[in-house]
């Protein structure tokens, strides 16, 4: 029986994910979804719902050789990690110290995650990103977020 191989409970448990993630999403639709700006009760179980799917997709990927023969190296995990976490800089940067910083930290440390870049090279990029931003952002569309604050 090729379900009793090895792995196969961890294919069962993303099994288990997926449809517990769908049910969850799918009885989340009923309490009413709302918008993003005004979630209703139902956004949180249903986005949940969804998360549970993704993760049971990939318990299920990981656990079939075929499917996924290996996992990525642990430069790709750097570089992944080093992305996500720029995601992260731009945020809490952006809030406290504005649009030119948390511009200008968020692509440093993206620019980081690729190997030949220098640290000049990431210097130089972020300064130049940080530029365009900038010159977009605050002057051309005048968006909302204050371009220093010191807080």
């Amino acid at each position: 029986m090729r379900i009793l191989r090895m792995g196969s409970q961890d294919r069962l448990s993303g099994l288990l994910l997926v449809v517990l993630g769908a049910a969850v999403a799918w009885r989340g639709r009923s309490y009413g979804l709302g918008s993003l700006s005004s979630m209703g009760a139902g956004y949180f179980p249903a986005a949940l719902g969804v998360i549970l799917v993704a993760l049971g997709l990939g318990v299920a990927a990981i656990a079939d050789p075929e499917v996924m023969p290996h996992l990525p190296s642990r430069a790709a995990w750097r570089g992944g990690l080093l992305v996500l976490g720029s995601v992260f800089v731009f945020v809490v940067v952006g809030q406290h110290g504005g649009l030119l910083p948390a511009t200008f930290g968020c692509v440093f440390v993206a620019a980081l995650a690729d190997r030949r870049n220098s640290l000049r090279d990431a210097l130089l990029l972020a300064a130049a990103m940080s530029l365009v931003s900038v010159l977009l952002f605050h002057w051309a569309l005048h968006v909302e977020i204050p371009l220093l604050r010191w807080e």
